[in-house]
């Protein structure tokens, strides 16, 4: 049994390197690469941590790794496999339960009430796992399965730099930009938003903070320098006016839209921001307002409500609704 957390965040990692269908065959020499953020990591630790991960009976991975001579690189003989797919034991159960009823009693403090959704999700498992038992839980329970994004095998690694505040070197693959490009940043937040990961980082040649993609990032290199974190820098208050990721650096405004009396529930139930107040709720109309940037993200949002929602100001965020639902409308009469 390992006897340190780095061989876990390891296993984690060749796990994900495993499971990389844009890279499949990791070679060893990959494999450490890949590990090279956590400290020097050799070909015979990389050896140790896959024997373990296939036959260490504390870990219970078994897990069902091969080498193939003619791709030279390591592969799952069961594409569908991972570490994370396994059965919870009952004294990860009874754990659990622990870490719940723990978390639960802080819940009002702000650092941890952004984890509560978290928390409270993890609580239902354990609840409807006592009631159905392990055999019958899964038949009936049908979850959100979220996708295994490109990126997620770099969190250790950048977790272990915002803990240590250590830098990072990142090379990193824009989606506007036509060439690998390296940023040198202090990182301090890890954000994840619908699936995906990002890492929010001081970049010092910029002198600002900028939101990175962790499935964007090729490689990360540390830095080997340590930073002092900025005291004014909250997560909360920079992420206060955005909606998704998009942080804009002007000043946040009020959006206000007109949804059919019929959203009114859901909207009500599953707020669009933090910042909604409702300004009418009646047969007539349901109204809000949030206090935004208005962003690429938000007019998305908006478009998935199609006739049922109109926007009545600002009157920018307007004429771009106005212009998306013509151009939509226009590419339907061309394949008419």
């Amino acid at each position: 049994m390992p006897k340190n957390k780095n061989a876990f965040i390891r296993y984690r990692i060749i796990d994900g390197a495993l499971r990389n269908k844009h890279k499949k065959f990791p070679s060893k020499q990959e494999l450490i690469e890949a590990c090279s953020g956590l400290g020097k990591v050799s070909a015979r630790t990389i050896d140790h941590d896959i024997y373990d991960m296939k036959h260490d009976e504390e870990l219970g991975y078994f897990a069902p790794i091969l080498y193939s001579y003619k791709e030279n690189g390591y592969y799952y003989s069961d594409p569908n496999y991972s570490i994370n797919n396994l059965p919870l034991k009952q004294e990860d159960i009874y754990a659990l339960e622990f870490a719940c009823s723990l978390l639960k009693q802080f819940e009002g403090i702000s650092t941890v009430k952004q984890f509560m959704q978290s928390v409270e999700k993890i609580e239902d498992y354990v609840n409807l796992r006592n009631v159905y038992g392990n055999d019958d839980f899964m038949e009936v329970i049908e979850t959100e399965q979220g996708v295994i994004q490109k990126g997620s095998e770099y969190l250790g690694v950048l977790l272990k730099h915002i803990k240590e505040q250590e830098s990072s070197i990142l090379h990193y693959d824009s989606i506007n930009s036509k060439s690998i490009k390296i940023y040198h940043i202090h990182p301090y937040v890890l954000k994840e938003y619908r699936n995906r990961w990002y890492v929010v980082g001081w970049v010092t040649e910029k002198e600002k903070m900028q939101i990175f993609a962790l499935d964007r990032i090729k490689s990360i290199v540390p830095g080997k320098q340590s930073f002092t974190r900025l005291s004014k820098f909250s997560p909360a208050d920079y992420f206060k006016y955005s909606f998704g990721i998009s942080v804009l650096e002007h000043t946040p405004e009020n959006v206000v839209l007109h949804f059919s009396p019929s959203e009114a529930p859901y909207i009500k139930s599953l707020p669009l921001h933090h910042s909604q107040t409702i300004l009418q709720d009646d047969e007539k109309a349901f109204i809000i307002q949030l206090t935004v940037a208005p962003s690429y993200e938000l007019l998305a949002q908006i478009l998935g409500y199609g006739e049922k929602v109109v926007i009545i100001q600002p009157e920018s965020l307007k004429q771009k609704h106005i212009q998306a639902l013509k151009s939509a409308l226009l590419k339907y009469e061309q394949h008419s």
